[in-house]
């Protein structure tokens, strides 16, 4: 191989020059030497781990704090050595501000349009107090068949509204409709006559320009009445606008609700009208049946639906609510261990009943039960059972978000219980239980557990920092429950542990304040339903929580 011997020669291989724009590299005489790198302060070191440690602090602290904000909306409830159940605040509803209602009559000494009859109702100051105490929703006026005996005179409408500027609450006319009676307006022999009277009532009830507002009538009180039932008990009616006379059937009752309503609605299209205000409703499939074999709560909706569906140009509905009467006995003073187990029948009963409503209307229309007790005869239960079956019975209704309940009666009828007893117009047991709810918050909270021996139901307000529960103790035993938050941050929680004792055959309402502390975390409502030999009523009792000093004192709650 031939070497370049040029005269660049100097004992060594000459540099071969780069191409034309190609840089040089440098050779390694001409690289920096490298120096090792500089070790970092331990301060700075400190500093680093130390953020690292911080962020990882923070989101532990981030995530912490989202599970204590929602583990302050949840509350545990036991009760005894059942399984605790979970109350979670974050889930309510309200509850209808008409949801408690009463039966009023026609006062005493008033005279019936027909003239062959007097009001019995003693509507006294104490009644009148306590009705607003409880914060009473609606009236049902006339209340039973009264209404359907006799037929109501502008003085008694009066009557009514005088009642309902008296309890500030709304009322509920239930319209007549059961034929011609002796002393009937006149011409009023026909389903068209029967629905103009009707029509007429709600111009003059609401209508303060009403064509009935003259002469003595002219400066007559004014309040609206929002709620209208068509009839009373139509499946026991025998005295229908027929020839000859005959019961009513379920067809024969639908079109005498579709002739009502729209006449009523044409005096006043905001108004509410219910039906069928059946006498009994034992479930879907299950009655009562006409004569005909046919199913009254059924082929009432079925038809109702069917004209609504037929005639879509109507600019209302022409039924608002559902409406019957529900006595579960006829003896109840037999065999107290189903008296005290019926109302769990609410919760079977009512959500069929609802599939059937949005079924056949198309809409959610409210349910009303508009009559109320333990038995509609003098085969009553003691006043101390029939109470806590009414304590029980209200709780399942609102857990069931049924809209109406009317208790019947007020007073004057002297069985079954009413709310007040006797000339003297005394306060009764089931006044007390009304009482008790009226301690209740606005808002519904659903609660799972179980009902026996205890029911416990569960309420707040609208801001969610007040929470009440009823415990119903149906045993003759004393039971233990306790309430505690489900979590705790360093055993900070807005809401406290609290022990409670439910004395036997009693009833309590225990309300929760969040962030309460000292002498106003909790509080209590009690009541100790009267033995069966014991005619008297106790007053509520009321206590301040954590003042307690004897735990086996089952009389005080907390």
């Amino acid at each position: 191989m031939a070497f370049n011997h040029g005269a660049a020669r100097n004992g060594s291989i000459a540099q071969m020059q780069p191409p034309p724009g190609q840089l040089s590299q440098p050779g390694w005489q001409d690289l920096p030497l490298q120096q090792a790198p500089a070790k970092r302060p331990p301060r700075r070191r400190f500093i680093a781990i130390a953020s690292l440690v911080l962020l990882v602090l923070l989101i532990f602290a981030a995530l912490r704090f989202s599970m204590v904000a929602t583990s302050n909306d949840l509350i545990q409830v036991r009760i005894g050595d059942q399984q605790a159940a979970t109350l979670d605040l974050r889930q309510s509803m309200p509850i209808n501000p008409y949801f408690m209602g009463t039966n009023v009559f026609p006062l005493a000494n008033t005279n019936s349009f027909d003239a062959v009859s007097q009001g019995f109702m003693h509507f006294t100051p104490l009644v009148q107090g306590d009705l607003n105490n409880i914060n009473i929703g609606f009236l049902r006026y006339p209340g039973g068949d009264w209404g359907e005996q006799h037929i109501l005179s502008l003085s008694q409408l009066r009557d009514l509204t005088n009642m309902l500027i008296a309890t500030h609450s709304q009322g509920m006319i239930q319209v007549h409709i059961s034929g011609p009676i002796n002393g009937q307006p006149q011409g009023m022999t026909s389903i068209d006559a029967g629905a103009n009277l009707a029509a007429s009532w709600v111009n003059y009830m609401n209508n303060p320009k009403s064509f009935m507002r003259v002469g003595a009538n002219a400066h007559d009180p004014f309040h609206p009445v929002q709620f209208w039932a068509v009839g009373n008990e139509p499946d026991r009616l025998t005295e229908p606008y027929t020839a000859p006379k005959k019961v009513y059937t379920v067809n024969d009752y639908v079109q005498t609700f579709i002739q009502y309503s729209k006449l009523m609605h044409q005096n006043d299209p905001t108004i509410k009208v219910f039906g069928p205000e059946l006498s009994q409703f034992y479930g879907i499939g299950a009655g009562p049946f006409d004569a005909n074999g046919k199913a009254w709560m059924e082929g009432f909706l079925q038809g109702v639906g069917a004209y609504q569906k037929a005639h879509p140009e109507l600019p209302y509905h022409l039924l608002d609510g559902v409406s019957f009467h529900r006595y579960q006995f006829t003896n109840a003073s037999d065999q107290p261990g189903l008296l005290m187990s019926s109302p769990n029948e609410w919760n079977y009963n009512l959500p069929a009943l609802r599939q059937e409503i949005k079924s056949d209307l198309g809409y959610d229309a409210p349910i009303a039960i508009t009559e109320i007790n333990t038995n509609p005869t003098n085969q009553v239960p003691t006043r101390g059972q029939a109470a806590l079956w009414f304590a029980d019975t209200l709780g399942t209704l609102m857990n069931q978000q049924v809209g109406y309940v009317g208790f019947f009666s007020t007073t004057d009828i002297p069985t079954p219980y009413p709310l007040f007893a006797g000339q003297g117009q005394q306060e009764t047991p089931m006044y007390r239980v009304m009482q008790l709810f009226s301690h209740m918050q606005h808002n519904l909270v659903p609660l799972s557990i179980a009902h026996e021996p205890v029911s416990v139901y569960a309420t707040q307000d609208n801001a969610r920092q007040t929470v009440s529960l009823m415990f119903v103790n149906k045993s003759n035993t004393a039971q233990n429950a306790q309430v505690d938050p489900v979590d705790q941050f360093l055993t900070i929680s807005p809401w406290h542990h609290l022990d409670i004792s439910v004395a036997a055959d009693s009833i309590v309402v225990i309300t929760l304040h969040r962030n309460g502390s000292g002498d106003g975390y909790a509080d209590a409502y009690s009541y100790q339903v009267p033995a069966s030999t014991d005619p008297s009523t106790q007053q509520l009792l009321y206590t301040i929580c954590g003042h307690k000093q004897d735990a086996l004192a089952n009389g005080i709650p907390c």
